[in-house]
């Protein structure tokens, strides 16, 4: 545990509506015959392994890839279990009716055209309407996921959008996805009022001119940084989105990140690699772009040496850290799903592998017939492992080459969150 989550634990020690979320879970999981306390204890530990622990508007985020706990969010992830009566053996085998997260594509327009995007459109094909979304959302929220995105494209840009986000309840979580352009105090204050959760904002760099290159807009490093202040002002938990190039990896570049946006107001800063989408799948020299193994684990060392700072430092957390062995690996397509602008339904915003149309089938149709596809959890990302098999395709993929392609690489071992859930109680590793 990093002595930074002292305070954090101190609270949750003292905290009565912890101890009755706790109770809670226990009951919904007691009924499992393969559950047990120490099982219990595994499972919170093995979320928390890494992270840094932020109370935020009475909910604890310990993986923010999770709802807070403590919140009727959290429960829906329980709940979503595709065995009803044996909701911690769906966990531990990573069987759901829903995916955890659903991200939504509301729009493809955007102010930006940035290098690593992996959501252009040429297809062009028009968003749906109003209604059509929110019919969908309920739909999701129905088959029992716990978050919804919204991302595009940039989702701020439609008219509607505060017409969007009530359109999801308090079973879940939401989270919405900006660039910052145009985005003021009267923005983020409607946001705040429509029920949004989170507000996650692309801030790559602490260098100006670094980002305004990463998103093709001079005036992009203000736009974020604004954004940040006006969603902390306005209520919201507040993460920042950077992309970290392989020439960009080094602690005095992104501590100089963190702090600067920890002075701005972010709660938290969650990394992703480069992957080979959108502009990059194309692109031949990568020298300078993709993370090596290597490179991954010296970001983890990065990570976790963020997180145990005291003070002056917000949460940090990254996609190959949680997309780890050690971790939760790459559930593209069984906890993580992705609607396209037009309904195409996507294992992840990266990987353009459609399985159906949602609208035309039904999401819940659709979904299932990803989920048996996917197969169990993958120790690392899906889509640097896929590139080859989808490169010179036409994409989105239909169904029937979606299948295809993923019947190419499957796993034989779950990773380590799930193995330690599925162990016998007498074989279980010392818990840590």
């Amino acid at each position: 545990m990093f002595l930074s989550n002292l305070p954090a634990r101190l609270r949750i020690m003292f905290d009565p509506g912890y101890a009755r979320f706790k109770r809670e879970v226990h009951e919904l999981f007691a009924p499992d015959p393969n559950y047990s306390r120490r099982k219990s204890r595994r499972f919170f530990q093995g979320i928390a392994r890494g992270e840094k622990i932020v109370y935020h508007d009475g909910g604890y985020v310990v993986s923010s890839y999770l709802p807070p706990q403590a919140t009727q969010s959290f429960f829906t992830y329980i709940k979503g279990g595709a065995y009803q009566d044996q909701l911690f053996t769906s966990i531990a085998y990573m069987k759901r009716r829903a995916p955890l997260s659903a991200y939504l594509c509301v729009t493809n327009a955007c102010h930006f055209n940035c290098v690593h995007c992996s959501a252009r459109d040429p297809r062009g094909k028009p968003s749906f309407k109003t209604a059509e979304w929110i019919g969908l959302i309920r739909e999701i929220q129905d088959a029992g996921a716990a978050v919804i995105g919204f991302t595009g494209g940039e989702p701020a840009l439609r008219p509607d959008i505060e017409e969007l986000i009530p359109g999801v309840d308090s079973r879940s979580a939401t989270i919405l996805f900006t660039s910052g352009k145009d985005f003021t105090r009267e923005r983020a204050q409607s946001f705040k009022e429509a029920g949004l959760d989170i507000l996650s904002v692309s801030l790559d760099s602490a260098d100006p001119a670094f980002h305004a290159y990463m998103r093709a807009d001079e005036n992009a490093f203000q736009y974020a940084l604004n954004a940040i202040l006006f969603a902390r002002d306005a209520g919201m938990y507040v993460l920042v989105q950077p992309v970290v190039f392989k020439r960009g990896l080094s602690k005095e570049k992104l501590f100089r990140l963190f702090r600067l946006v920890h002075n701005h107001g972010a709660h938290e800063v969650r990394i992703h690699q480069p992957v080979p989408s959108g502009t990059l799948l194309n692109t031949e020299d990568t020298r300078e772009i993709f993370l090596t193994q290597a490179d991954r684990e010296r970001l983890f060392r990065i990570q976790h040496a963020a997180n145990r700072k005291l003070w002056g430092f917000p949460k940090v957390s990254s996609f190959p850290y949680t997309e780890s062995p050690g971790k939760f690996g790459c559930s593209a397509g069984m906890k993580h799903a992705y609607v396209t602008s037009d309904g195409e339904l996507f294992p992840c915003d990266f990987l353009p592998l459609s399985f159906g149309n949602v609208i035309k089938e039904g999401f819940k149709t659709v979904f299932d017939r990803m989920q048996r596809q996917m197969g169990i959890p993958k120790e690392r990302c899906w889509t640097a492992r896929l590139t080859p098999h989808i490169k010179g395709k036409d994409i989105p993929t239909d169904p029937e080459e979606s299948t295809r392609i993923c019947q190419c690489i499957q796993a034989d071992e779950y990773p380590r969150f799930y193995r330690d859930l599925q162990s016998p109680d007498d074989k279980l590793p010392f818990d840590d």
